[in-house]
């Protein structure tokens, strides 16, 4: 089992903009099995870049472990996560 940790604030602005964004951190953590990334320094994130986030969550084969999440990004992870499974999972 491969595990990497990925400081987000030394990689990523401050300020979470842009679904490629989400893109680019999946693209780096994919090929890990357990990954912790950090938001530590991490101060907004919009709506876009959450709802890519969850997505790419999903989707992905590693086993995610987020810390230091100030508690607005957290509620809107869960705010897109709750639309992502009433509108993608269920039929």
């Amino acid at each position: 089992m491969t595990q990497y940790e990925l400081r987000l604030k030394d990689k990523c602005p401050k300020k979470l903009g842009t679904a490629p964004t989400a893109k680019k951190i999946f693209n780096k953590i994919n090929s890990y099995d357990d990954v912790i990334l950090d938001f530590e320094g991490i101060e907004f994130m919009s709506r876009s870049f959450a709802q890519e986030y969850i997505f790419q969550r999903h989707y992905s084969k590693s086993e995610i472990t987020e810390t230091n999440m100030i508690a607005s990004i957290k509620r809107l992870l869960e705010i897109v996560e709750e639309d992502f499974d009433q509108t993608c999972l269920k039929k």
